[in-house]
């Protein structure tokens, strides 16, 4: 099992949730795999049998997350309809993605802090059949959308996104839909010629 490969059995993944929960509760630091084990109810040399240790483990929950992700936003993606409707399917289901999945944003500073995190996020992010980038690409050629990075897009529009769930979070909140459509066009408005 690669880098990029992450078990898709029932308790392979109720190992890497497991992890994923203690380490928002937590935090990374402090979770062994006796704690994941218990916390997945299974034992520890069962977590051993899918990962070679906790940093594998670690590892293979980011990459899990990221795929999760992207198979999220890929059910969405209808290259047919209009550019800025698109848009606007991606901004909100990453909206509701880091709504339904609280951990993610919680924990996004902890995974930074794996050993290995940069390189295995520059090979998630250089795959070629990621839907925003397909996205932006197809935006581009059809001179509505700046001729910029397609990461660069994504920290500018959608990360925004991930930052409202995390405002919200904090300021004990809710914006209402008026107020996240305005952000979806200024948004976009920021990407487009």
């Amino acid at each position: 099992m690669n880098a990029m490969t992450t078990p898709q059995n029932e308790v392979a993944l109720r190992i890497l949730k497991a992890a994923d929960e203690l380490m928002a509760k937590v935090g990374m630091h402090n979770i062994s795999t006796h704690k994941i084990a218990k916390e997945a109810g299974v034992s520890v040399g069962t977590i051993y049998l899918y990962f070679k240790d906790k940093d594998d483990l670690l590892n293979k929950l980011v990459v899990y997350l990221f795929e999760s992700y992207q198979q999220y936003i890929q059910e969405l993606y209808d290259p047919r309809r209009d550019l800025f409707e698109q848009y606007q399917i991606f901004w909100r289901f990453s909206f509701e993605f880091m709504r339904e999945n609280p951990n993610v944003l919680s924990n996004w500073y902890q995974y930074q802090s794996l050993p290995g995190y940069r390189e295995l996020m520059q090979s998630c992010m250089a795959r070629d059949d990621l839907v925003w980038s397909r996205f932006i690409k197809a935006g581009q050629t059809q001179g509505i959308i700046a001729n910029l990075d397609a990461h660069l897009m994504f920290v500018m529009t959608i990360k925004v996104a991930w930052e409202v769930i995390q405002l919200q979070a904090m300021l004990d909140k809710t914006y209402s839909d008026e107020e996240i459509d305005q952000i979806i066009q200024r948004t976009w408005k920021a990407m487009t010629i």
